[in-house]
């Protein structure tokens, strides 16, 4: 895995299903991208709404191709075809900077660097929910380390020999990012690139965020040996508060419970949801000041760490019986 010294090919794949309102966005953005020697790989999975009509308008522009199944799944077919020096990954919820491309192939100047991602912003024209949630994600990027063990396929870029060894793994829906990550590291570095940047629209309903986060809890389940045995091999896009919030959490449930059958234990619950509150106090005022949102954050917080909860406990029984 030399050095590429000259500019590169690059394939940038964008796998898709249902997203009809940021489609023509993505795809506009990548047309107009500083960067020559690159083609737009497209993989549909059968949308339910305009989304592959919108696609063909695009004509020769764009490689299309409709693949059933996961994401994982679309990203390994694509994997088999690619003939460029790199992979470049985002999602068809982004709208990529003209400089983006340019920056993270930039990264590749030593064999052993593998891969490089870059920077999530926020776009302007969003709701409250997904200002608040665009702060939050922000303030963790804003804290990511040179060398990471994975970053987010919605900003992501890949040597291609080191695709055509590592597949993702398909039985993952959610999470395949974080497994695929951890054994991409094994190969060289992974780098972050804060110029790199990425408008993400993030979830604009808090239904939608509920139903994102306990996908998230579910499958985090499925890959504990990613997040559990050190940090060097964790997400560190997951700060370690919010596995003792998960925590915390867990325990006031189970305390609250246990009082009605014990009402001391009411006690206990009591001091629980206390800690709770400073946890969630001690992790929002790391990145925002103002009252209002404060108070927005408190309750996505609770939101965000009950959807984990629910979603754990459903990854646990699909374990059981044996999914």
């Amino acid at each position: 895995m030399g050095e590429i010294k000259r500019l590169p090919s690059v394939t940038i794949h964008v796998t898709v299903k249902n997203a009809e309102d940021t489609m023509k966005k993505c795809i506009d953005s990548l047309l107009k991208l500083d960067y020559p020697n690159k083609k737009i790989y497209v993989t549909e999975a059968y949308s339910t709404d305009k989304t592959y009509e919108i696609l063909k308008q695009f004509g020769s522009k764009i490689t299309l191709e409709r693949v059933r199944g996961s994401a994982p799944k679309a990203h390994n077919h694509v994997f088999k075809k690619i003939k460029s020096d790199l992979i470049a990954f985002t999602d068809a919820d982004c709208v990529v900077d003209r400089n983006w491309l340019k920056n993270l192939v930039k990264a590749f100047d030593s064999p052993n660097i593998i891969a490089a991602g870059g920077f999530c912003k926020t776009p302007k024209n969003v709701n409250n929910l997904q200002r608040l949630i665009g702060i939050e994600l922000e303030d963790r990027f804003h804290r990511m380390p040179r060398y990471v063990n994975r970053l987010p396929t919605m900003n992501f870029c890949v040597r291609a020999t080191a695709v055509k060894k590592i597949k993702m793994n398909e039985s993952l829906a959610v999470t395949f990012e974080a497994d695929w990550g951890s054994r991409l590291s094994k190969l060289g570095k992974i780098v972050y690139v804060q110029e790199a940047v990425i408008y993400h629209y993030h979830r604009s309903t808090l239904k939608n965020f509920f139903k994102q986060q306990l996908n998230y809890g579910k499958y985090v389940v499925k890959t504990p040996q990613v997040y559990i045995k050190s940090r060097k091999f964790g997400d560190y896009l997951s700060k370690p508060i919010m596995g003792l919030q998960l925590i915390v959490f867990n325990l006031f449930i189970m305390s609250l419970i246990a009082s009605a059958f014990s009402p001391p234990m009411a006690i206990i619950s009591s001091s629980l949801i206390v800690v709770l509150l400073i946890l969630y106090l001690l992790d929002i005022l790391n990145f925002s000041k103002n009252i209002l949102d404060i108070f927005s954050y408190l309750g996505l917080f609770f939101v965000r760490t009950f959807a984990w909860t629910l979603g754990v406990l459903s990854g646990i029984l699909e374990i059981m019986r044996g999914k």
